[in-house]
């Protein structure tokens, strides 16, 4: 018959031998909450137990003496695997964390998600208008009835990138126009239009007064998403409201023209209605020097420019080339003739009359062009 024996391991019956080595080839476990207890070497015992295991996986757990007591701990404690399991993936090129920042007391989770994995804001890039007419003339002559369409277009704006982009109401700053208002000519005297949902307009013909005539554009939108970190949670600012955008007005300067023109050689001509209307006739500011190229040969040459312009004092072709006007009788324009013309086209509307300064070649004559009318 077998003879079978399992004694009970302890202090009685087993003695391992100081300096000797006992290497178990079997598995040991240790079935008691207590654990496995060792010895310090001086009287006195480090338990060993699982109690400290983190739930509900103890994966990367390690053992941790702390409080005289060796526990499975999870690796953020003073032991560790090696292994990053923070935030993923970078968000960077190079280390986010900037010089100053305060870092004891953190795990190294903490710090190398703050090094890889920053939390950055987006870029914000505001929403704007423009406005702009067809035709882009600026410059008209006074009583010119004129037909004018006027075209708003706005930009929404963008939020680069958009987090979190599944819960957002638009791609944009603003969620889109919502309305356009456009007026022609002030509010005393013009027309205020609405064409929404189009962005463009046609005007009713306007006749050009006087000065500086506006036209301008109002855009009105909606309001639009809440920009967040990277982070998805923390926000950025906030979103947009609904409001308006009023882009640059076009502003159409109503002047009287200036007149120019040639007589072939003879005696001199008299200044008058005709003459002046019946010259070449262009659109141009005459406060300052006017250049004209008459193409004379032999001819008398004229300039008439609106009374109310400051009056020309000297002409100019080149360094030895040039003289004064009115000045004298001697002067290749000896003097300036204020006379009262009427519109040829009939533009001027209530006050059809309208004072010009012309100056009137002293004698025909043939000269390089172009020639400058200087105020000085």
């Amino acid at each position: 018959m077998a003879f079978f024996a399992r004694p009970n391991l302890d202090d009685t019956q087993f003695k391992q031998l100081e300096g000797s080595l006992l290497s178990l080839s079997g598995q040991t476990q240790i079935a008691t909450p207590t654990g496995l207890t060792l010895t310090d070497g001086s009287g006195g015992n480090i338990p060993v137990t699982a109690s400290g295991a983190s739930t509900p996986s103890s994966n990367f757990d390690v053992l941790t003496y702390c409080d005289g007591i060796i526990s499975l701990m999870p690796s953020s404690a003073s032991g560790g695997t090696g292994i990053y399991d923070g935030l993923s993936p970078s968000t960077c090129s190079v280390g986010g964390l900037s010089a100053g920042t305060t870092i004891y007391g953190s795990g190294y989770t903490a710090i190398l998600q703050s090094i890889l994995v920053p939390n950055i804001p987006p870029v914000i890039v505001n929403q704007s208008a423009s406005f702009s007419i067809t035709p882009s003339t600026l410059l008209y002559e006074i009583g010119t009835v004129i037909n004018l369409t006027g075209c708003a277009s706005f930009n929404s704006g963008c939020i680069i990138p958009l987090y979190p982009s599944g819960s957002t109401c638009c791609v944009g700053r603003s969620c889109g126009a919502s309305g356009y208002s456009y007026n022609i000519f002030g509010p005393a005297t013009g027309v205020t239009l609405s064409c929404f949902p189009s962005n463009s307009c046609v005007f009713p013909s306007h006749p050009v007064t006087p000065g500086n005539n506006t036209v301008s554009a109002i855009v009105y939108y909606s309001g639009g998403t809440q920009p967040y970190y990277s982070d998805c949670v923390t926000t950025f600012g906030s979103a947009l409201s609904a409001g308006c955008e009023t882009p640059p007005a076009k502003t159409i300067c109503g002047i009287y023209p200036i007149y120019y023109g040639k007589v072939p050689s003879g005696a001199r001509p008299a200044v008058t209605n005709d003459l002046v209307t019946g010259g070449t006739k262009t659109v141009e500011p005459s406060t300052g020097t006017v250049e004209i190229t008459f193409g004379s040969v032999g001819e008398y040459t004229w300039l008439a420019i609106p009374s109310g312009s400051t009056s020309k004092t000297c002409w100019y072709v080149n360094p030895s080339n040039n003289g004064c006007i009115a000045t004298s009788v001697a002067d290749k324009y000896p003097d300036e003739c204020i006379l009262g013309i009427v519109s040829g086209q009939g533009c001027w509307g209530i006050s059809p009359i309208v004072g010009y300064k012309v100056y009137m070649s002293k004698t025909f004559w043939t000269d390089p062009d172009p020639i400058e009318f200087r105020n000085s």
